[in-house]
């Protein structure tokens, strides 16, 4: 089980028990994104219920130094699990949009790998509400480096 440190220590971290094979669908289509690609997002899974895991591996080319990964590459971390958590809930032949994203930086994103937990909160017709939390890891140790809130467009995709 990873330690929770820094100042952040107050909200642990607990890795999503993820279900093999949920969304694989989601999963392709998300890692396949040339942004994903860009800065190499991997998508570990989903859980039911509208949960998502997503991975950044730490490299110089997604840091502002070298060492602390840039703000703005943090909260596309976050802004990709939030929706990915809501769209994990969405039929079959849907995806979403994201139409705002508010992220709160925490603590320097300094690690091995950055992981994201997203939870939708609420999944309308209209709308898609969605949390989700940054987490630096560095071996066993985790440091909370961001909570964010995601507001996405559901749609039918075009084929």
């Amino acid at each position: 089980m990873p330690r929770t440190t820094g100042e952040n220590a107050m909200v642990s971290y607990s890795p999503p028990e993820l279900q093999p094979g949920l969304r694989a669908d989601l999963a392709a289509a998300i890692e396949a994104m040339p942004s994903s690609r860009l800065i190499g997002l991997r998508v570990r899974g989903f859980a039911p219920g509208g949960v998502s895991l997503l991975e950044l591996p730490m490299s110089p080319q997604v840091t502002f130094d070298g060492r602390v990964v840039q703000g703005g590459v943090v909260g596309m971390l976050a802004d990709y699990a939030g929706v990915s958590a809501a769209s994990s809930t969405l039929p079959a032949g849907w995806a979403a949009s994201t139409t705002a994203f508010e992220v709160h930086n925490l603590a320097p994103a300094v690690g091995e790998r950055l992981l994201a937990v997203g939870q939708a909160v609420q999944v309308g017709k209209s709308h898609a509400v969605s949390t989700a939390r940054v987490w630096a890891m560095l071996g066993e140790d985790a440091t909370l480096v961001a909570v964010a809130t995601t507001t996405c467009r559901p749609f039918e995709a075009r084929r």
